[in-house]
């Protein structure tokens, strides 16, 4: 049985990169990962001004993927996506080498205003 997944990455361009960093996410990245089985949507969110008092995010970006895989193979699914080439492997990368991924699972039904 296929369970819904979220897999969140937190990142930062590497340093006077983030136009770079931004064009790769958007152009190669995202679509590569999302040719694996089962990875089914991505967002990406930059972190805002805004924030809670006394608190120092580490990480500029985020991007939320939707996955439906069995656990266990979540992360052996990005190793069947498609190969775009160099241009979605560069050297260096353009983030900065800090990035952390997480899987989570789905818990609950889905919330919405109104319902």
């Amino acid at each position: 049985m296929h369970s819904k997944h979220i897999f969140v990455a937190f990142t930062n361009a590497a340093d006077g990169r983030d136009l770079e960093f931004n064009e790769f996410y958007d152009r190669y990245h995202i679509p590569e990962v999302l040719t694996a089985p089962g990875w089914l949507s991505a967002q990406r969110y930059r972190l805002c001004v805004e924030q809670k008092e006394r608190q120092t995010p580490t990480w500029q970006y985020l991007v939320i993927y939707e996955v439906e895989r069995p656990e266990g193979e979540i992360l052996s699914a990005l190793d069947q996506r498609a190969d775009f080439g160099p241009a979605a492997h560069p050297d260096p990368w353009p983030w900065k080498d800090d990035s952390q991924v997480w899987i989570y699972e789905s818990l609950g039904p889905r919330h919405e205003r109104g319902t």
